[in-house]
């Protein structure tokens, strides 16, 4: 029992430290659209006011400077900048400090096609194979093809951006060459218009919409016809002579971060400043009312609203490129963008008459991010009394329990398959949410029977069937299916057990190795004892190796952080393998508390790197994936 003793205590200790609960507290879904809880502050009583508490917010989260743009139906109220440009020669930020403004590009890429359809060049609800043959692989293209609104309102099944497609090396790579990379993101994953799942490659299928319509690049023709006419000048998609200048650096955890073109220039690539942003606030502040011809109001209203799900609508729903903000307490609409560095944000609130435009040159810090727009908030709507929203009658969940069936991303859907569900049980007020992993929430009910979050200004939550009768979940841009709970609990717990094993083993072997050096005698073989720590250390070397290769932008192709990244997964099964062959070669020669580790680790890291390997992740070439 000796021979255990110091390994089992190990054990008992890291499993207290380990699992301690969780804030029962709902994590943001992505960076473009974040699931925010409202912060709630007292209204800044002046623009200098406003300023200090902006300064404060960013010296407490780190974050080096911002450019805040206000607006209201007559115009500009107050833009500016707080911090700084760059901190290594301490330049302040300025309203026309250029920044990587990430998925707001998507705004103005819509704008485009609506114009286009309105001119009778475009029709975005035909099947988009008559525009663009051949670039949508589409296994139901004979019952529901793909067209280019559920391109724009991310319903079309496409997978997001592949690693190889994520960098350039060129500020203007053509759309056509982009869209070369990696054909493999644009198949269709399942059925066209059953459910909302964010892709990048669908505003660059847009792009290219815009350039066989319109027989020119698609940031010319965006310039001309979209960016010119609210008086925007000195944007572009892309880095130019008048623009690096002003270029913000953009900052991640204090580090300065090397600009690395994104290839889906459609999706990403916008470059402006809180200044001309603001004039885009302003049209839809104005629904184009004193501007040149963009788009009319029935294209506006159908730019603001989604149209291609069969379901009820939700109030927090994502039109195209254009999505309601239900997080303040009153109903916004808008558009979040992220980049290396970089987080952007504009909302224009219709029934108040104001807007904002937030740019940050940090990475994306959600406490700041919360805390900005509560200022912003507060500051438009100061002196006003708004109406807190009203409870009713409510939905009743058709299932025990939803999982998730629209994961952002194939590359790490099965996890999200495995991780991510709801349980709902009802209350007096409404419903409580609980996640497969046991982080609770309150949903309260809406006034036209859905459900909302409990800060929120309109629904977020609807229960309902989808076309086979299937009891569904649409929840913050998710979407779940009902599913046995029982079963999704029992494979989340067993995904637990093996990455606690995996954290686990190294300190075992340690232990083991301490334990031998302090006796003067060997325990167990080597066999026995190296492999599981190479085993963990392999495994959780992959996620490191795997940032390291995205911050440096290498993550597409060949370069010794990928390689090692491939390798990392190749040692994980080859070291589980070795495990459980080990274990299973001295079981007769050794007592079976002396195997009990080695053994359960062979089992379950053998098990995990064979799912692995059915997910396409134990040998995975980054560069061809």
């Amino acid at each position: 029992m000796r021979r255990v003793l110091l390994p089992m205590v190990l054990l008992v200790a890291f499993v207290y430290v380990h699992c301690a609960p969780l804030s029962p507290r709902p994590a943001p879904i992505d960076e473009d659209m974040p699931r925010v809880e409202q912060a709630v502050v007292d209204a800044p009583d002046s623009i200098e006011e406003l300023q200090r508490r902006i300064a404060d917010v960013l010296r407490y989260e780190r974050v080096a400077g911002a450019a805040v743009g206000l607006v209201d139906h007559s115009g500009p109220i107050w833009v500016g900048g707080i911090g700084l440009r760059d901190v290594d020669t301490k330049a302040p930020m300025q309203p026309d400090t250029v920044f990587r403004v990430g998925s707001l590009t998507k705004s103005m890429v819509a704008l485009g096609v609506m114009r286009l359809a309105e001119q009778g060049k475009l029709d975005i609800d035909a099947p988009l194979r008559e525009l663009l043959p051949g670039l949508v692989d589409n296994p139901w293209e004979a019952t529901a093809p793909v067209t280019l609104a559920q391109c724009l309102e991310h319903t079309a099944g496409l997978d997001d951006v592949r690693f190889n497609e994520i960098f350039a090396d060129d500020d203007w790579m053509p759309v056509a060459d982009a869209l070369a990379l990696n054909p493999r993101s644009r198949v269709v994953r399942w059925r066209p218009g059953t459910r909302h799942g964010y892709s990048n490659v669908g505003y660059a299928v847009a792009a290219r919409a815009i350039e066989v319509a319109s027989g020119e690049p698609f940031d010319v023709y965006l310039r001309r016809e979209i960016l010119a006419p609210m008086g925007i000048g000195d944007a572009d998609f892309g880095r130019t002579a008048t623009i690096t200048p002003h270029l913000a650096i953009g900052y991640r955890d204090g580090k300065p971060q090397t600009f690395h073109p994104f290839a889906h220039r459609g999706a990403g690539s916008l470059l402006v400043s809180a200044a001309d942003l603001v004039k885009f606030v302003h049209f839809w502040i104005r629904r184009g009312d004193g501007y040149p011809p963009i788009v009319s109001a029935t294209g506006l209203a159908r730019i603001e609203r989604s149209q291609t799900l069969p379901y009820p609508h939700i109030d927090n729903e994502y039109g195209l490129a254009n999505y309601v903000d239900v997080s303040h307490p009153t109903l916004s609409h808008g558009h979040d963008g992220g980049m290396p560095g970089f987080h952007a944000s504009y909302r224009y609130f219709s029934d108040l008459g104001v807007g904002y435009v937030m740019l940050l040159n940090g990475n994306y810090s959600f406490r700041g991010y919360v805390r900005l727009r509560a200022l912003l908030y507060a500051y438009l709507t100061r002196g006003r009394t708004l109406s807190p929203p009203t409870r009713n009658v409510r939905e009743r969940p058709g299932a025990e329990y939803y999982a998730l069936a629209n994961p952002h991303s194939e590359i790490s859907g099965f996890m999200e398959r495995v991780t991510e569900g709801w349980r709902f049980f009802e209350t007096s007020y409404g419903l409580i949410a609980r996640t497969i992993g046991g982080i609770e929430f309150d949903l309260h009910a809406a006034p036209d029977g859905g459900y909302r979050f409990g800060s929120d200004s309109g629904t977020s939550i609807r229960f309902t069937n989808n076309r086979e009768g299937t009891p569904i979940v649409i929840m913050s841009f998710m979407y779940g299916e009902a599913g046995s709970y029982w079963v999704a609990r029992a494979r989340y717990l067993a995904f637990g057990f093996v990455v606690l094993l995996l954290k686990f083993a190294p300190l075992w072997t340690l232990g083991v190795l301490i334990f031998d050096a302090l006796r003067r005698e060997r325990s167990l073989s080597r066999w026995l004892v190296l492999p599981p720590a190479i085993a963990g250390l392999a495994c959780f070397a992959m996620p490191h190796l795997l940032e390291a290769a995205f911050d440096r932008a290498v993550i597409g192709i060949v370069h010794p952080l990928t390689i090692a990244f491939c390798g990392a997964s190749i040692v994980l099964a080859v070291s589980s393998v070795t495990t459980l062959l080990a274990s299973l070669r001295w079981w007769k020669r050794l007592p079976w508390y002396a195997l009990a580790i080695p053994l359960l680790c062979g089992i379950a890291f053998t098990g995990f790197s064979l799912w692995l390997f059915a997910n396409d992740w134990i040998g995975m070439r980054t560069w061809a994936y």
